[in-house]
Parts: C-alpha cells; sequence; structure tokens
C-alpha cells in the first residue's frame, strides 16, 4: 500500500459530511393542538403512524411513539476503504387530560403527511 500524505483539508471535509448525514437522518418528532369547530386535534409530525399509540383511560388521553433510522455508507478513496454506520432513536409521550363525558370512542386517529392526526370529538 503506498504512503500517502496526510491532508487535514480532505479529512475535515469527510467529517462535516458524516455529521451532515447525521443530522439529516435525525429524528424529530413535534406535538401541536389546535381546535376545529367543537373538536380537539392533536396533530404529531415527524413520526410514522404505524409506530404511535394511543390510548385512551382515566379521563387523559396518551399519545406515545417511537422512531429513528439507520444507515451505513462504504466508499474507497485513494487505496483506502472507509465504511461508517449511523443510528437514530428517539421516543415521546405526551398525556393530556380529556372533558368530562368524553371517551375511547370520542377519540379518531388518522394518518396526516408525515405523522398522525388525533381527533377529539367534543372536546373543545
Amino acid at each position: 500500500m503506498p504512503l500517502s500524505r496526510w491532508d487535514p483539508a480532505s479529512a475535515l471535509a469527510r467529517i462535516e459530511n458524516d455529521v451532515a448525514s447525521a443530522a439529516q437522518h435525525a429524528h424529530s418528532t413535534t406535538v401541536q393542538t389546535t381546535t376545529d369547530g367543537d373538536d380537539l386535534v392533536i396533530t404529531v409530525d415527524g413520526i410514522d403512524p404505524s409506530n404511535v399509540d394511543v390510548q385512551v383511560s382515566g379521563g387523559r388521553l396518551t399519545v406515545r411513539g417511537q422512531g429513528g433510522g439507520s444507515s451505513s455508507e462504504s466508499r474507497d478513496e485513494g487505496g483506502a476503504h472507509f465504511q461508517s454506520f449511523s443510528s437514530s432513536s428517539s421516543s415521546f409521550a405526551r398525556s393530556f387530560s380529556l372533558p368530562e363525558g368524553v371517551d375511547a370512542d370520542d377519540v379518531v386517529t388518522e394518518p396526516a403527511g408525515n405523522g398522525v392526526k388525533i381527533r377529539i370529538k367534543n372536546a373543545a
């Protein structure tokens, strides 16, 4: 294997690229509440709807979710082989108090954009 001179600029560029790639795969979840007529609408963005669990119990609505991902890259450069792996994971849980008289039948969950929308009928 031939010797090559270490180039700090190239090394820094590789590190910046790896950090940018990790940031791109990072998981971010937001939870927003709004009203729509007499309904309360909770929107959870930034997560696969199949990874969201919604439960109603004891006058509380609890929304739990889990997300994340992983990536790998392999490349040959200057006679050397480079491999990198990155993964991210996150979880969240939010609980909301429900008005009296609201039960599980009043809660409807549906996919929405890059997340899930939870509609609570007659809660506003």
